[in-house]
């Protein structure tokens, strides 16, 4: 650029230079770092993108998670009362500076002698002399990440997801939260939210476990429903296993039933469509998960008269 350009630019142009003082056609250009003029709003920063929102409710290890990043979702919120996989969870999908929100002080104790039980570990292995290269740079990724609290530094950045880590994370039990606490952290209003996904405990329904209908894990399925009604997301998708659509609560109730019934009452749509969306088979969706697989020739099971090979989606 030369100087006559440059201090017409600085200075602006006067009157005579083009007949009028307001007219000035450099005014809606700047100067390049290579010293080309461009219009300004090419180069004027564009607005972060916007994605879909969502929050994982018993998100465990973390695999709903990443199946929403990967559909271009951005979870905001986790929850779940296991540390060790909050820890996982965290080192996959958090965000660098992702808030973690104690629901008790037992949880606070039990996710710092995690981490210092960890500190220890990796520092044990760190001595090892005979630790090849990468693997001790990939060691002490860790060991910093431990230290200062620093999250998402694995899958998230090896597979280079563009979406944004997951920003507050809950441990603790679900019963003592409700979907206000959530959204307030998050700064949403309810009904804001774009999905609500979980996958409450199923062992509880398996038909490969005792099915006792007292055990305490089966009432989780009802503190997802609670969730939803409390946050009233646009839509929700929540995994289990075929053998709830079996199981009745101590009080003789179908739990699919009970379940749609809080749905219902919480505003959230008719039970019987509830039903009806939660007993569709997942071929209809040109799903192919476990038992919706086509069998191959020559297997003759009957599948219809074997209710837990039914393909479900719930």
């Amino acid at each position: 650029m030369t100087t006559d350009l440059r201090q017409i630019i600085e200075r602006g142009l006067g009157p005579g230079t083009f007949g009028t003082h307001e007219f000035n056609p450099w005014q809606d250009y700047m100067e390049s770092k290579s010293g080309l003029l461009i219009p300004c709003h090419i180069i004027t920063p564009k607005k972060s993108k916007s994605y879909p929102t969502g929050v994982d409710l018993f998100s465990g290890a973390g695999g709903f998670t990443c199946g929403l990043m990967q559909a271009g979702i951005h979870v905001l919120a986790a929850v779940d009362n296991d540390p060790t996989c909050m820890l996982t969870y965290l080192v996959n999908c958090g965000a660098a500076n992702v808030q973690i929100i104690f629901i008790s002080s037992d949880d606070k104790l039990a996710w710092r002698a995690l981490i210092n039980k960890e500190i220890s570990r990796v520092e044990k292995e760190l001595r090892n002399p005979k630790m090849r290269k990468w693997v001790k740079k990939e060691m002490d990724l860790e060991l910093e990440s431990l230290r200062t609290n620093h999250w998402g530094y694995a899958w998230r950045e090896h597979d280079r997801i563009d979406i944004p880590g997951v920003k507050v994370a809950f441990l603790g039990d679900c019963r003592k939260l409700s979907g206000l606490d959530i959204l307030r952290e998050l700064g949403l209003g309810i009904g804001e939210l774009d999905i609500v996904v979980g996958g409450p405990p199923c062992q509880g329904f398996s038909t490969s476990g005792k099915r006792q209908i007292m055990d305490p894990r089966n009432s989780l399925v009802f503190e997802f429903a609670r969730f939803v009604c409390e946050m009233k997301p646009k839509t929700l998708c929540m995994e289990n296993v075929p053998g709830i659509l079996t199981m009745l609560t101590p009080e003789g109730v179908p739990v699919v039933d009970a379940f749609c019934r809080i749905l219902e009452d919480g505003g959230f749509g008719a039970m019987e469509a509830l039903k009806h969306a939660m007993l569709l088979e997942g071929k209809h969706f040109g799903l192919v998960q476990g038992a919706t697989a086509e069998k191959p020739k020559g297997i003759k099971k009957d599948i219809k008269n074997d209710k837990e090979d039914q393909p479900r989606l719930l």
